[in-house]
C-alpha cells in the first residue's frame, strides 16, 4: 500500500513537472512572439514616420498649395445649396435661410 501510494505520488509528480514545463515553455514562446510583434510594430511606425517626413520635405521643396480661403469655401457651400434647391431637395424658404446664413458670415 505504501509502495503503491509512493508510485502514484511519483507518477503525479512526473505529470505535473511535465505540465509545468509545458506551461513555462508556452509562456516563453508567447513572450517572444509578443516581443517580435511589438518590435515589428515599432519598425512599421518608424517607417511611416520617415515616409511622412519625406512627404513633408517634398511638399516644402515644391511649395505648398495655398489653403482655400473662407470666401472660396462659402462660395462652394452656396453652390451646393443652389444645386440642392434646383433638384428640389431644399424648399425656397430653406434655401433663402441657408443663403442668408452664409452671406452673414462674409
Amino acid at each position: 500500500m505504501m509502495a503503491e501510494s509512493l508510485i502514484n505520488l511519483l507518477h503525479l509528480y512526473e505529470c505535473m513537472r511535465g505540465r509545468i514545463a509545458s506551461f513555462a515553455m508556452g509562456a516563453a514562446i508567447a513572450r517572444r512572439r509578443t516581443a517580435w510583434a511589438m518590435e515589428e510594430n515599432a519598425q512599421q511606425a518608424q517607417r511611416e514616420n520617415e515616409q511622412l517626413r519625406e512627404a513633408q520635405a517634398q511638399s516644402s521643396l515644391h511649395g505648398q498649395h495655398p489653403q482655400p480661403s473662407v470666401h472660396d469655401d462659402l462660395t462652394e457651400k452656396l453652390q451646393k445649396y443652389a444645386d440642392l434647391y434646383q433638384k428640389g431637395v431644399l424648399t425656397d424658404v430653406e434655401f433663402q435661410k441657408l443663403k442668408a446664413d452664409l452671406l452673414a458670415k462674409l
